[in-house]
């Protein structure tokens, strides 16, 4: 998908553009036709091309890869964002995760708080053996947004941290940023359980802060704030 969305790019193929036939397209790209069938068949369902019968393979309308989904798709199958990619990814997150404080204060039941202490001691456990706790900060992201009853808003949250989780192992391959996170976790999880949606915000807008200055560091990307 990445080589199919680079050929689209570099060639400047705009809306409308015809594909090279299949033979033709996988022997630039060097790879076999069964593998660019598949991928041909995702960018379809993604929105970035269009497969008509009988004639070929077109760009769809819109920046090709531009989609959200396919930017996630990509990600998870390896494809590293770019830098602009993960700018831009935290200060849309940002926002919606106040969002998710302030619903999460107001709605949180017993059972959310529970949840979150699980993965609170599961993030504990893998700090104490020394291990990444990348898939436990995705865990507690995750129980956030359960606190806040929204399905829509889980939904797309749940796009951000798939498309993180490459970046958030090597974040989180330090161990003293690691310890550190987990007792920011620990201090967002008391403000919930509290219902002070002040803190609350005041505490997550922190915690994404010390995430935006090591990736802008990182990356060397522009600060946003």
């Amino acid at each position: 998908m990445r080589r199919v969305l680079d050929f689209i790019g570099d060639h400047r193929l705009a809306a409308g553009d015809r594909l090279p036939p299949e033979r033709a397209l996988a022997a630039k790209l060097g790879v076999g036709r069964n593998a660019l069938r598949e991928a041909l068949a995702t960018l379809d369902s993604l929105r970035v091309v269009e497969t008509r019968a009988q004639s070929g393979v077109y760009v769809r309308g819109g920046a090709p890869g531009g989609s959200f989904e396919t930017t996630v798709l990509l990600a998870a199958s390896g494809a590293a964002p770019s830098p602009l990619e993960v700018r831009e990814s935290m200060e849309v997150r940002a926002p919606l995760e106040r969002q998710v404080m302030l619903l999460a204060c107001e709605r949180r039941s017993v059972a959310d708080l529970g949840l979150l202490e699980r993965v609170l001691a599961d993030t504990d456990q893998t700090l104490a053996r020394g291990g990444n706790i990348a898939d436990c900060d995705q865990a507690f992201h995750l129980g956030l947004t359960a606190c806040a009853h929204n399905g829509v808003l889980a939904r797309i949250l749940d796009a951000f941290y798939c498309l993180s989780l490459p970046r958030r192992r090597a974040y989180f391959a330090d161990a003293k940023r690691s310890r550190a996170s987990a007792r920011e976790h620990r201090r967002i999880v008391a403000a919930i359980q509290a219902r002070d949606a002040r803190a609350a915000v005041t505490l997550i807008d922190r915690h994404l802060g010390h995430a935006r200055i090591y990736w802008r560091e990182a990356l060397a990307t522009p600060d946003t704030t």
